[in-house]
């Protein structure tokens, strides 16, 4: 046996793994359950993961990109389920469509309002013998925090209309999981598309089509967060070269999911007029229909929310609280540290070259990159679909590392959802963070030597350092691309 065929036999192993933990977190029906041997079947796909990506980079192009187009689609389709094992968010979504499909606004009622009684169904409201199966009062709902108004953005708004049009809560939980897999689907084709673009070896999109936070979070889990993670990926593709447009495409991921404003630094480059105005036109045409009606209501669940993950108290984060720092000082020193990249990823930004209209634009993924994984890091959220838009811009630069740290989240996720917030589950929270941390700074060193982050089967114009020298495609005399390096980035 050649050495591309063991490595594609391995590949072929440690996927085949994959698809069989995707298949058995169906099979435990509800974090509230069986967690732990949920979590366990999460966790081993994660090394299988791990594992495969590590003896795809090996193979033959030919037969990995047969490989990463035959994972992407087992994955996804042994993981869809009739009922969501980790999250009841999607039952929110499908309110909300069916509120404004009514005619209402969102933001107006809360689910249990007695103006939206006959909005009622029998899936989100099951009857009182459905309630009692459930372990819940007669007369309970599906719906999570049924007693306050949404919190979810008008974008996102827009998207559980669509939902709820489309026919998806006709199927119930299928029918949201199958329309999160329109969204992640895109993202697919547009990791694929832009690392062919950037002269890279598609054999990357695995990073992120293989990864468990990918297809339990942006299909299985049916999260809103497949869609921002669309955007924030166009936005960063057009960084640089259609500022306008990339301020609108991270304008309507922020408009999803809030959290993707904080990598509008990674965007300013030399017209960052251009970015903010687009960046800002979006937000505001979005929120102010709302506004006009309802005033400050539109804010929802947003501080409740705050308070809730104690991001308001600054007990939250799980890198700072073991070095004695809670409260405001937590606070003030994440906020610190946040800005102090923020600024680190803007210098690098302006100093990438200038690009017109015949080339492509400087590679702007690194840079996001580096801002939202260290945002991850400094707020460490419990919620693991937070890491999708992380692992795509892993998969865009090659640097799979970097999903380690939504890895870490789900051990967290599993000690704080079934039991509540505790003192434990503070300390696997900063347990898992700091190990997390660890594996990046250990494997992102800058000693390394070159190469080593190359996908070695890939033909010769395809390789490049990757992971330390992203390429930019460049016009020869001859006409012909070519792939140029450009200086080392940051994490």
């Amino acid at each position: 046996m050649t050495p591309a065929a063991r490595w594609t036999l391995g590949t072929t192993v440690a996927l085949v793994l994959a698809v069989a933990m995707s298949y058995r977190t169906t099979q435990e029906m509800s974090i509230l359950g069986n967690h732990d041997r949920l979590l366990v079947w999460i966790m081993v796909w994660w090394v299988a993961w791990a594992v495969a990506i590590a003896c795809l980079r090996r193979t033959t192009p030919r037969a990995g990109i047969v490989l990463v187009l035959l994972g992407l689609v087992a994955l996804r389709l042994v993981a869809i389920t009739p009922v969501v094992p980790l999250s009841d968010d999607l039952y929110r979504y499908a309110w909300d469509g069916q509120v404004q499909a009514a005619g209402t606004s969102p933001y107006r009622y809360n689910p249990t309002a007695q103006e939206l009684a006959g909005l009622r169904t029998d899936w989100l409201f099951p009857d009182d013998a459905e309630c009692e199966r459930r372990g819940k009062e007669p007369g309970c709902t599906i719906i999570n925090r049924p007693g306050v108004r949404t919190i979810y953005p008008p974008v996102a708004q827009a998207w559980f209309l669509l939902g709820h049009s489309v026919g998806a809560s006709q199927d119930r939980d299928r029918g949201w999981q199958l329309l999160s897999l329109v969204a992640d689907l895109a993202t697919v084709l547009l990791l694929w598309r832009l690392l062919l673009a950037r002269g890279r070896d598609p054999r990357w999109v695995a990073v992120y089509a293989w990864s468990p936070v990918a297809v339990l979070e942006a299909v299985q889990n049916g999260h809103v967060d497949a869609l921002a993670t669309f955007f924030i990926v166009a936005a960063v593709a057009w960084a640089g070269r259609r500022p306008a447009l990339s301020g609108v495409a991270l304008g309507l991921a922020t408009m999803v999911k809030l959290y993707p404003a904080l990598l509008l630094p990674v965007l300013l480059g030399r017209r960052p007029v251009r970015v903010v105005t687009a960046f800002v036109a979006v937000c505001v045409v979005s929120y102010l229909p709302h506004v006009v009606v309802l005033g400050a209501d539109v804010v929802g669940f947003l501080p409740g929310y705050l308070a809730e993950e104690q991001y308001a108290s600054g007990d939250r984060y799980a890198l700072l609280r073991p070095l004695g720092l809670t409260g405001t000082l937590a606070g003030l020193v994440a906020g610190a540290i946040g800005l102090a990249v923020a600024v680190v990823v803007l210098r690098r930004v302006r100093a990438l070259p200038a690009t017109h209209d015949d080339a492509p634009a400087a590679d702007h993924a690194p840079a996001a990159l580096l801002l939202l994984g260290a945002a991850l890091l400094v707020a460490t959220p419990v919620q693991p679909w937070y890491g999708l838009p992380l692992a795509a811009l892993a998969a865009l630069t090659g640097r799979a590392v970097w999903l380690v740290i939504p890895a870490a989240a789900y051990p967290v996720f599993f000690a704080v959802v079934p039991a509540g917030p505790s003192g434990d589950a503070s300390r696997v929270a900063s347990g898992c963070f700091a190990l997390a941390l660890v594996v990046l700074v250990v494997r992102l060193r800058p000693h390394r030597s070159p190469g080593q982050h190359e996908l070695t089967g890939a033909p010769e114009h395809l390789r490049t350092n990757e992971a330390e020298m992203p390429s930019v495609i460049v016009a020869t005399p001859t006409g012909k691309n070519s792939a140029r390096a450009l200086p080392r980035q940051p994490g």
